[in-house]
């Protein structure tokens, strides 16, 4: 492609010696050689008027393009990103192909696209391209972007982008020598079996479980001590402090206050009586105790009576009479625990009295016999 500007030159020299010719012309020839040479001028001039026409586009293309650019901020550090603006003003007919940097191994790349915005002025228009860089080196950069192209209707122009500079500092101190560098690395980390990673740790865990299963050993071992088995009524009277304690009629309870002394009264007749066993009924109880003489059968009776038709009639039962019912089952088992024992005391000094009077007995015997032997005999 031929260049515009020597095309408008040839025409300029073309047109301005034709006028030279014309005006000769005019001057040393007569009037009808004039009019005879006429046709040939017309077709001259017809040949000038295009080139003349594209000399005068050229010149309005190259009069109205103004281009401008900035760079925001003018000093950077390496790796920090900066802003490089370009600005054109072009006639409104005409095409901007705004570059790139497509080189990535650059001392300046792009960050991302290039951003274009477009502003109408009239017959002419404003374009405004944003591209965001980033510098990885020091020193006073060329930014190195390539020429933005002008397309016109009668050719095309480029636009030097070339200029643009851009000031890098190192971010490295004035003394180098404070730049202490890390330690080299392994080429392969160490791959260790799990079982190497996790046998200490299994280990102490070990230890630990061990040491804590000796001291709970020993600590049992010091705690045990023998003591007596309670007998029934032992096991009873305890039950019936535990059971004071808790102080349930107190506690707005006195129903489970009752219920709890009832099954106090039956366990204890279940180890004293073989018929009072704890799967009976109440009535069954009364009728397997009835013909035992150390239950007082009518106090009980009263007492159970009362207490199943709080247990299973949900009966209400104010706080003094709770009391007085825990307070008469006590005394029912001290009832019969006596009973128990004076029964006990007398079949023991029955059986003392059978033992001495066997004793006296086998002793008496023992005399006669030898009081018999003592006789003389007759035919002495």
């Amino acid at each position: 492609m031929r260049d515009p500007r020597r095309v408008s030159v040839r025409a300029v020299m073309a047109h301005l010696l034709g006028a030279l010719l014309g005006v000769l012309t005019l001057v040393g020839t007569p009037s009808h050689h004039v009019e005879a040479q006429s046709p040939r001028r017309a077709a001259r001039r017809a040949r000038v008027a295009p080139a003349r026409q594209a000399v005068s586009d050229s010149v309005a293309v190259a009069s109205t393009l103004r281009a401008g650019s900035v760079v925001r901020p003018d000093t950077v550090a390496v790796g920090d990103p900066f802003t490089f603006v370009v600005t054109l003003e072009v006639p409104a007919n005409v095409t901007v192909q705004w570059p790139s940097i497509t080189d990535t191994a650059a001392a300046v790349a792009m960050r991302g696209p290039v951003t274009v915005t477009t502003e109408s002025l009239g017959a002419l228009r404003r374009e405004t391209a944003e591209y965001a860089l980033t510098a990885w080196n020091v020193g006073t950069l060329p930014i190195g972007m390539p020429n933005a192209i002008v397309r016109a209707p009668d050719g095309v122009r480029s636009v030097s982008l070339a200029d643009a500079r851009i000031v890098v500092r190192t971010v490295l101190p004035l003394d180098t020598s404070l730049h202490v560098p890390k330690p080299p690395r392994g080429l392969f980390p160490r791959v260790v079996p799990w079982w190497q990673a996790w046998g200490p740790a299994v280990a102490v865990i070990a230890a630990l479980a061990l040491l804590w299963w000796l001291w709970r050993r020993r600590r049992r071992r010091v705690v045990r001590r023998p003591s007596a088995p309670l007998d029934v009524f032992g096991r009873a009277m305890h039950e019936f402090e535990r059971l004071q304690r808790l102080e349930l009629a107190g506690a707005g309870e006195r129903g489970r206050a009752v219920v709890l002394a009832a099954d106090i009264v039956r366990t204890y007749l279940a180890e004293r009586v073989s018929d009072a066993a704890l799967s009976r009924t109440s009535a069954e109880l009364l009728v397997g105790i009835s013909d035992d003489p150390r239950i007082p059968r009518d106090r009980l009776a009263s007492f159970l009576a009362e207490a199943d038709r709080i247990k299973f009639a949900q009966r209400v039962v104010v706080e003094a009479r709770a009391r007085e019912m825990q307070a008469e089952a006590r005394a029912i088992v001290e009832a019969v625990e006596a009973a128990d024992h004076a029964r006990r005391d007398a079949e023991s000094a029955a059986r003392e009295a059978a033992v001495r009077a066997a004793r006296e007995a086998s002793r008496q015997h023992e005399d006669d016999a030898r009081r018999s032997s003592r006789r003389p005999k007759g035919g002495a």
